[in-house]
C-alpha cells in the first residue's frame, strides 16, 4: 500500500495506492471479516450478494442500520438502486453490467493507450440536490472508475473509512476490477481518491485491516 495523502480531518481527502491482486477472494474474506467483526462479516457478505443478484430491496441490510451511519436513511428508501454497483452501473450507462464488462475488457485491450475508458456511477446533480431535502432518493458514494491499461483508478465522492471502506474494495474489485485485469496482468495496482472522507479517525486501522487482508491465506 502506498499512501500518497492520508486524511488528516473528517471530510478531507485521500489518495493511497494498493496492490489488488493481492486482495483476497470472497470466500476467503468472509472468514477473515468474521473472525474481525461477526456484524463486518454478515454485512460484507449481504452486500456482496446484492451486487452479485442485483437485489436493491433496502430490507436486505435492516439488521445493519445502527451500525452503519450510511444506512441512516434505509427506512425512507425504495430501492437502493445506486448503493447496489452492479444496479448503478447499468441505469447510469445504458449497458448491461456484462455487457459493461466485456466492452471495457475490449476497449482497454485493442487500445492499451487510451484515456477514455471511464465507467460512470455518478447521480444527475438533480439528484444529489433533491436528496438533501427528500431522504426517500438513493445517491451513490462511488462516482466512477477510470480503467487505464496499467490498472484502475477508482473515485469516490464520499467514503466512510470507519464502516464501508474495506467492504467497498472488497465488492469493487471482485465485481469491476479483477474481471477485467486478473486476465492479462499478473500485477497491477489500483488508485483510490475520495474527495471527502468520514471516520477519518479510524484510518490508522483501516491500514491495519487491509494489509492483514493480503495475508489471510496464513490465518489459522
Amino acid at each position: 500500500m502506498i499512501i500518497v495523502k492520508q486524511p488528516e480531518f473528517e471530510n478531507d481527502d485521500y489518495l493511497f495506492r494498493i496492490d489488488t491482486t493481492k486482495l483476497p477472494k470472497a470466500e476467503e474474506a468472509l472468514p477473515f471479516l468474521r473472525k474481525i467483526d461477526p456484524i463486518l462479516g454478515e454485512y460484507y457478505w449481504s452486500k456482496r450478494q446484492a451486487f452479485l443478484t442485483k437485489n436493491t430491496d433496502p430490507n436486505i441490510f435492516s439488521r445493519f442500520v445502527k451500525d452503519k451511519p450510511s444506512l441512516r436513511n434505509l427506512s425512507d428508501l425504495d430501492m437502493l438502486d445506486s448503493t447496489i454497483y452492479t444496479v448503478a452501473c447499468e441505469r447510469e450507462n445504458n449497458f448491461s453490467y456484462q455487457d459493461i464488462l466485456i466492452n471495457v475488457k475490449k476497449h482497454l485491450f485493442q487500445k492499451p493507450t487510451t484515456r477514455r475508458c471511464v465507467l460512470r456511477f455518478i447521480d444527475s446533480y438533480n439528484k444529489y440536490y433533491v436528496s438533501e431535502t427528500e431522504r426517500s432518493l438513493d445517491v451513490t458514494c462511488l462516482s466512477l472508475i477510470h480503467y487505464l491499461a496499467e490498472g484502475p483508478k477508482l473515485i469516490f465522492r464520499a467514503s466512510d473509512i470507519k464502516n464501508e471502506l474495506l467492504v467497498d474494495i472488497l465488492t469493487i474489485n471482485e465485481f469491476f476490477i479483477a474481471p477485467i485485469y486478473n486476465i492479462k496482468l499478473k500485477n497491477y495496482q489500483t488508485s483510490i481518491y475520495s474527495s471527502t472522507s468520514q471516520g477519518t479517525s479510524d484510518w490508522d486501522n483501516f491500514v491495519k485491516l487491509l494489509h492483514s487482508s493480503y495475508n489471510i491465506g496464513k490465518i489459522t
